[in-house]
């Protein structure tokens, strides 16, 4: 079976909902929103795909699916005065599978970087374990919740 194309569009509103709703105080001061998209094709050993947390039953078959790594970048008014910025230190990343967001992460270690490079995201269990964020502080891995 064909994988559908990605909804760019609403993956993209998708990701902004979560952070907002998520990241309120890392985008406190945030002046203005860069967003980009880069997606691929990833084949999956069963029909979970990237979702080996929460899904219940999957069907042992090779299964192709659009994978969307969203970035974030933004920046910060000073302080003290609102007319200066500069960009922010800190870069947000959401994976998703299909156009449901697997996970999110903020400032991951260099095997996140490596993986996009070679095409190939890891499921959701081994993200939380391998892309913790580089200073493992206030940074959080947000899975999807299945319904």
């Amino acid at each position: 079976m064909m994988a559908k194309y990605p909804n760019l569009e609403l993956i993209e509103y998708k990701f902004k909902q979560f952070v907002f709703s998520e990241g309120a105080e890392i985008l406190k001061n945030a002046c203005f929103l860069k967003f980009r998209a880069d997606t691929f094709m990833q084949t999956w050993a069963d029909t979970a795909t990237g979702f080996n947390l929460k899904r219940g039953f999957a069907g042992q078959a090779f299964t192709d699916e659009y994978t969307t790594v969203m970035e974030m970048r933004w920046c910060v008014y000073e302080e003290d005065d609102k007319r200066k910025w500069h960009d922010s230190k800190d870069v947000i990343y959401g994976v998703f599978f299909g156009n449901e967001l697997a996970y999110l992460f903020i400032n991951p270690k260099e095997q996140f970087f490596e993986d996009l490079k070679n095409r190939r995201m890891l499921a959701q269990r081994e993200a939380m374990e391998t892309y913790d964020s580089l200073d493992g502080e206030a940074d959080e891995v947000k899975l999807k919740e299945e319904e």
